[in-house]
């Protein structure tokens, strides 16, 4: 598994643990060789890389067949990561989902229980707040669970609730405030893609909130608990983002970096794009560095919940090294940019919006 530049040779424990030392000292130890590392919500034990990429290896799991405009990631091939080294494997007899806090009836739900509840399917694109640009933590799935919103209704929310804690088997916790957890598109998810929620990906329940990265949308849940004032999650208080906003970011697909062609000969390109609940406007792409941008086609999912992707037809390359870049603009205004030398990518602390750069070069 090869990592992805900065974000693939220190893990974001050391780079917190690094930082004490001073910029210069993170720097260095980034140059040295690592585990492989990824960000919020994993922990990798030594010489143990677990995160996987929505781009790596075969599927193995049975096709999922449903009809979309846009690419749904295979559940084996769907990125992974962790908060701790092992994955908990919760048996679903005993499990429990509390809610507590203060509402005016603490629930204890089983999975049957939720399950029963009216059934919601959406189509939702994941992303890890530590995917650098042009990398593989992000992947679109077709999910179904029930909203988040009837359970705390059923419990009974009381005046002056500000958040939700959510904690997890494996002890990881967040929060979310209340607005969010309340939104129609916030879900308990038990279902993925054909099948019911794989181990690796949270069995028996995980979170879906819109427009948030992964890192607060925790696996395995085990309590919902209402409270009154500031819960500081587990990355949070690393310092780590608290809103957690997915920003505006496209990949290039196609060409790869280091691909050689043919001057004249008309060359396709494409890849995908996402942000938050806002959805994106255009995406535009670039193949001389910056200098001139032209818009691409957009192939939309169903909503701005899921990834889009894009393409255009670069007609007449002309001889030399060319540098491609794609850049979002979402409905909100915001626009990527070009990124330099940064920490983690420059992922940290609120993820990045630095445009993807492949090289290609034209005989």
């Amino acid at each position: 598994m090869k990592s992805e530049g900065m974000a693939g040779r220190i893990t974001r424990r050391e780079m917190l643990r690094l930082t004490a030392l001073g910029v210069a000292g993170v720097v260095m130890a980034a140059c040295q060789r690592q585990p492989l590392g990824v960000a919020p919500g994993v922990d990798v034990a030594p010489s143990e890389p677990i995160t996987k990429g929505s781009g790596q290896g075969p599927s193995q799991a049975p096709p999922f067949k449903y009809d979309s405009p846009v690419m749904i990631t295979p559940v084996d091939q769907f990125y992974e990561v962790k908060y701790s080294a092992t994955v908990p494997h919760v048996d679903v007899s005993t499990w429990r989902l509390l809610v507590t806090g203060e509402v005016e009836r603490p629930l204890s739900l089983t999975l049957d229980e939720i399950k029963a509840m009216p059934v919601v399917e959406e189509m939702r694109t994941l992303e890890c707040i530590s995917n650098p640009a042009g990398g593989d933590l992000i992947s679109n799935a077709v999910w179904r669970g029930a909203r988040l919103a009837e359970i705390l209704q059923q419990a009974g929310i009381k005046p002056g609730v500000t958040e939700i804690v959510i904690r997890s088997a494996d002890d990881y916790h967040t929060s979310i405030p209340l607005d969010l957890a309340l939104n129609e598109h916030a879900l308990l998810a038990y279902w993925m893609n054909g099948v019911d929620l794989p181990v690796e990906h949270g069995y028996p329940l995980r979170a879906l909130w819109p427009g948030r990265y992964g890192m607060k949308q925790p696996k395995w849940i085990t309590q919902l608990e209402a409270i009154t004032g500031h819960h500081t999650g587990f990355w949070e208080g690393q310092g780590w983002s608290n809103e957690a906003i997915i920003q505006p970011n496209s990949r290039i697909d196609a060409p790869p970096s280091g691909a050689e062609f043919k001057a004249g000969e008309p060359i396709t390109l494409s890849g995908i794009a996402y942000s938050s609940d806002v959805g994106i406007a255009r995406i535009e792409v670039s193949t001389d560095d910056g200098a001139t941008w032209a818009e691409a086609e957009l192939i939309r999912g169903p909503s701005p919940l899921t990834w889009t992707e894009w393409r255009t037809r670069w007609a007449n390359p002309t001889p030399g090294r060319h540098v491609l870049l794609a850049r979002v603009t979402d409905n909100a205004g915001k626009t990527q940019t070009k990124g330099g030398f940064s920490l983690l990518g420059g992922t940290f602390p609120d993820g990045t919006s630095a445009m993807h750069q492949v090289i290609v070069d034209i005989d």
